[in-house]
Parts: C-alpha cells; structure tokens; sequence
C-alpha cells in the first residue's frame, strides 16, 4: 500500500547550498541531520511540535536545542532521542523526537521522526534525507523502504472496524542495531468504532521491524 501520505515532509524540501553550514560534530551525524532539516523546513499550521515552533519563532540553533529538556545523543551508534513540552494556545504540548542515522560508504540516510502530544491525543511525521559532506537530499519514501500493506501489521483476520481502512504508519530508529520499528496508526474514526466493538487493537496489530541493508540503501525484511 503507498505510503508516501503518511508522511515525509523532507520530500517537498530542498535545502539551499548556503543554509547547509555543517554544525560541530558527527559530518553523519543525526544532530547534524535536524539541523540540515530545519533550514528549510516549513510546518504545517497544525503541526504542533517543538521543530514546527522553533521554525516559526526563526530560534537558532542553540535554542532549539534548548526546547528539550531531556536529551539523549548516542553518538558512536549515531542516534538521538530528545524531549520537551512547551505551552501554546491550545494547551501544553509534549514533543518527542528521535533521529538516527544509517550508514552507506560515504553517505548516511537520516530517519528523522517528531512526534507530539496534545491532551493525550497524539500525532506523528517521519522524514528521510541522505546526508553528507555537503548538505541533505531529500529521499522518497518508496525508495528506501520495502513496500509494507495494511495486512503486515495484522495478526489474525481483519476485524469489522478496520475493514476497508487505511492505516497510517510510523517508523521509530532504533538505538543499536541498524534497525526501524514500524507501527501501525489507526484512524481515529476507526479507533473509536473499535473501541465500542470491544477490539483489542494492541492484540490485532503489531509492530514491524526491518533491518538496515547498506548494499541497497534500503531497509527491508
């Protein structure tokens, strides 16, 4: 099933040669892939994040950095996973947001994925980009993840609440082992209806895993 609507902002970006001034550290490094994402990210009106915000608010770097709280940078595995909240007008938002990148020769593709949190209800954008010695490119979903369809996630037959609909999908780096967590995301319409079904979603769907394939700058099965 396609997935290219369920996320994947970085694939309308390109990032301008001169905003591409590599930050102190890891040249492959996923610090350095937000940073690069920032430059010419442009959020959503709904998107609530504490990125979407510091993009607004025009914050540089350093305060960016300084919207979480709690950071964890694991530099010799390349992955980052930061966190913070900040009040807006519709209330106290939490971010979370967990970078890493995957090494290929020279290059690194960078999964980048942001999620935030509002009144327990939460929502979630994944990119992709290849980063190296000169700046970002935007990757196309497709290109770099095994087609996935609906029924993957499913552990049985489909129940009546999730005939006929679209799931989303989020993809979760991994800390150590070259890997990405794939998750499956139910609609809120059809959430609700299972939920007064009395569908046990954490039951009838799983998480997915694929590994890190460097030879085709792919992640697959």
């Amino acid at each position: 099933m396609p997935r290219a609507a369920s996320a994947l902002l970085l694939l309308t970006l390109t990032v301008p040669a001169s905003a591409q001034t590599a930050p102190m550290g890891d040249p492959l490094g996923p610090a350095r892939g937000v940073q690069l994402f920032l430059t010419s990210f442009q959020p959503p009106t709904a998107e609530g994040s504490l990125l979407a915000l510091a993009r607004r608010e025009a914050l540089d770097w350093t305060a960016t950095q300084n919207l979480f709280a709690a950071q964890v940078t694991d530099g010799p595995n390349r992955f980052l996973d930061w966190r913070g909240s900040a009040v807006t007008s519709g209330g106290l938002v939490f971010t979370t947001l967990r970078a890493a990148t995957y090494p290929q020769g020279s290059r690194a593709l960078l999964v980048l994925n942001r999620e935030w949190c509002r009144a327990g209800a939460c929502q979630q954008r994944t990119s992709f980009g290849w980063l190296d010695a000169r700046g970002l490119k935007p990757a196309a979903e497709a290109d770099v993840i095994q087609v996935i369809r609906d029924a993957d996630f499913l552990t049985g037959a489909a129940p009546a609440c999730l005939r006929g609909v679209t799931l989303g999908v989020q993809y979760v780096p991994a800390r150590q082992d070259a890997t990405l967590s794939i998750l499956p995301v139910v609609p809120d319409a059809a959430r609700r209806a299972c939920e007064a079904a009395g569908v046990n979603l954490t039951a009838t769907l799983r998480t997915l895993r694929m590994g890190w394939v460097a030879g085709a700058g792919k992640f697959r099965w």
